[in-house]
């Protein structure tokens, strides 16, 4: 069952777009499905494109992959979500305060770097 508040590139981009993704990070689709909290056979209708998924499945997704939900729906290359490191993602999420520690001691760590 197709979604109509979905554009046709995100429906055809989110299945192998999750795939791609799944084979990346090495995981199967139970794995996949354990880190989203869904079946594996929901993540395999996903990747097969014979269910698309809600919103709320969608982030649960991009959250198990630790990529962005643009990146699931081809709003943003693969290339680009696979090589981000999760902990930048995860900083990204983080509060102002939290993020300004992070960027504080990424700046520490890289001046120390530097000098030696």
């Amino acid at each position: 069952m197709s979604s109509p508040f979905l554009k046709p590139n995100a429906q055809e981009a989110l299945p192998a777009n999750l795939k791609t993704l799944r084979e990346l990070r090495n995981l199967t689709q139970a794995e996949l499905g354990d880190r989203a909290e869904m079946g594996a056979a929901s993540v395999s209708h996903f990747e097969t494109g014979q269910r698309t998924p809600s919103l709320e499945s969608l982030v649960r997704l991009a959250d198990a992959l630790e990529v962005s939900v643009d990146t699931l729906l081809g709003r943003a290359p693969v290339e680009a979500g696979a090589k981000l490191d999760p902990i930048f993602l995860r900083a990204s999420r983080a509060s102002a305060k939290t993020l300004e520690t992070v960027r504080k001691v990424t700046a520490a760590l890289l001046d120390e770097s530097d000098n030696r």
